[in-house]
């Protein structure tokens, strides 16, 4: 249920606690009724004891203790934990920051009167908890008022997101509304990765993020050593596999992509060294060509759709230290045979970039710090698919997020493994990439990965 935020909720929290000492005051002093009435008549005969000053006392010790226990529990307790109370004080605080934020921009009128200040117009805003998923839906004016443009244009959700170090993932418009949905604890939203089950067409990234690869073609995932670029790889990678044989991996420094040539089912289909690089792009290339091929045959009988409506299989090349590929090969001479076929298979990428959706020919390029010199904008302006691991730098974020206009800020100290994703044409989002069990063996599990494929298959 949404609850309208009020001009005096910027107060709730101190409002509430005023009201809870008071009540504990009232309450103790019932209690301590009969007491008062002895001590009072014995006064009243001249037999005043300075003992009798201990139920005073009393009253106001266990009062302060009630007032330092709520106020433990609001800062320490509640933010820790899930329970109904702590979920009542985390919304009150929640109420009462959107409020400031709406005093704070300015977003409402007073007129004066007769010395005194009156509030004319305070705007209609509703909030709602979704304390299960870690979000918070904000219901904002679109009503022709005063304050409008600010709502609809997204200044006020760009405040939210910094005063509550929350996430903005949608905004809904309806008739005189809009509806933003936050992500305060995007933890939340984490998936597992032993329990990701793609679907064709449709790879899980995290709970409520999905890569549609056939509408959003070709995919960058970016980030420096440490900070999860690898395993979200991995997660995508396995996923691969469970829907397509036709999986070409990429890894020109040899780390934990070129190892995978020693699973038998994936030999043949994994390369480290410059010449088995450049083949297998010019191949892939060949491949995906040899396809236009059949698909303009198929058409020329009038029948009209994509690759999957031609019953093919989808196919990917997963390009690891995409950079890195680049300043080998950029330190070849142009005598060496080596950068012809280097050019040609640049070439290739271009091409595969820019047609390879139709035909199901897809790109997965991954890369530590992505710049104009390392990633051509043949290739760049056709990643609908962006994913930085870590909060990248000023230059980093004007390439992978050009069109960003949110503050991307570290989501956690502690836990490895979070970023930001940019889907199509939507919104820059916060998430965690899927977690990895301990004790986890990337063979094992890619295999396993194949044998459900073989099984759907079969």
């Amino acid at each position: 249920m949404f609850r309208k935020i009020k001009y005096s909720d910027q107060y709730l929290a101190k409002t509430l606690f005023k009201r809870f000492l008071l009540f504990v005051f009232l309450l103790v002093s019932v209690c301590f009724g009969f007491w008062y009435w002895n001590i009072f008549q014995a006064m009243m005969h001249g037999q005043f004891n300075w003992w009798d000053m201990l139920s005073i006392g009393l009253s106001i010790l266990v009062t302060v203790v009630f007032g330092w226990s709520l106020y433990w529990f609001y800062k320490h307790y509640a933010p820790k934990h899930t329970d109904i109370f702590s979920r009542y004080l985390k919304r009150i605080e929640l109420q009462q920051m959107i409020s400031l934020l709406v005093v704070s921009k300015g977003f409402f009128d007073t007129e004066s009167m007769d010395n005194n200040t009156y509030l004319t117009y305070y705007p209609k805003l509703k909030i709602k908890v979704k304390h299960t998923t870690g979000q918070l839906l904000i219901e904002e004016p679109i009503d022709g008022e005063k304050y409008m443009a600010q709502f609809a244009s997204g200044d006020f959700d760009q405040s939210v997101e910094i005063a509550l170090l929350a996430d903005r993932q949608t905004t809904e418009f309806m008739k005189n509304k809009m509806i933003s949905t936050f992500a305060f604890e995007p933890i939340k939203f984490r998936r597992q990765l032993l329990a990701l089950h793609p679907q064709r067409g449709r790879l899980q990234i995290a709970k409520g993020i999905d890569w549609k690869y056939d509408t959003f073609y070709n995919a960058l995932i970016s980030g420096n050593v440490g900070t999860g670029k690898s395993y979200t790889i991995f997660a995508i990678l396995g996923q691969l596999l469970q829907l397509t044989k036709y999986v070409d991996i990429i890894d020109p420094k040899r780390s934990d992509l070129a190892s995978l040539k020693y699973i038998d089912v994936l030999k043949g289909r994994v390369h480290s060294t410059p010449t088995e690089i450049n083949q297998a792009v010019i191949k892939y290339y060949q491949n995906m060509m040899a396809r236009a091929e059949k698909m303009e045959k198929i058409k020329a009988t009038g029948k009209i759709g994509t690759y999957k409506d031609y019953h093919f299989e989808p196919c990917f090349l997963v390009f690891d230290e995409f950079g890195a590929y680049r300043e080998m090969n950029d330190r070849l001479s142009f005598s060496d045979p080596a950068y012809e076929a280097y050019q040609t298979a640049m070439s290739n990428l271009n091409e595969i970039a820019m047609l390879g959706r139709e035909l199901g020919f897809y790109l997965i390029i991954g890369m530590q710090r992505p710049s104009a010199d390392s990633l051509p904008m043949a290739i760049r302006g056709q990643l609908n698919l962006r994913i930085n691991m870590g909060v990248p730098t000023p230059e980093i974020e004007k390439m992978v997020f050009p069109d960003n206009d949110k503050q991307l800020r570290p989501l956690s100290s502690q836990l490895k493994g979070w970023g930001f994703i940019k889907v199509g044409d939507s919104q820059v989002r916060a998430f965690f990439a899927p977690e990895v069990p301990k004790e986890f063996n990337l063979h094992q599990w890619l295999g396993e990965q194949i044998e459900i494929r073989k099984h759907r298959v079969s």
